[in-house]
């Protein structure tokens, strides 16, 4: 599993709960090349991938929901691998 450094978090309330915005050097990171995939976590959530330039580089933008299941970390690791995403507090 490709995984990335550990990312600083950006929070939206308006962002949708399914959806991460990396900037596509992260997402370089983890074998991403194009701008947009699907994905699955461990818990059979389906999760939407963005490679955006507009995202800052060493993080990614979540929606305040997912940050606050994810336990409020400042920052994470992802790891990517055949469709599955790990999101892991760094």
């Amino acid at each position: 599993m490709k995984s990335t450094k550990a990312l600083r978090i950006l929070c939206s309330s308006k962002m949708p709960e399914c959806r991460l915005n990396l900037h596509p050097n992260e997402g370089a990171d983890i074998g991403l090349m194009t701008t947009q995939h699907s994905a699955r976590t461990p818990e059979g959530v389906t999760l939407e991938l963005h490679l955006l330039n507009e995202c800052p580089t060493e993080s990614v933008e979540i929606s305040s929901r997912l940050w606050e299941r994810l336990g409020r970390p400042d920052r994470v690791v992802l790891g990517y691998a055949d469709g599955l995403i790990k999101i892991d507090p760094a």
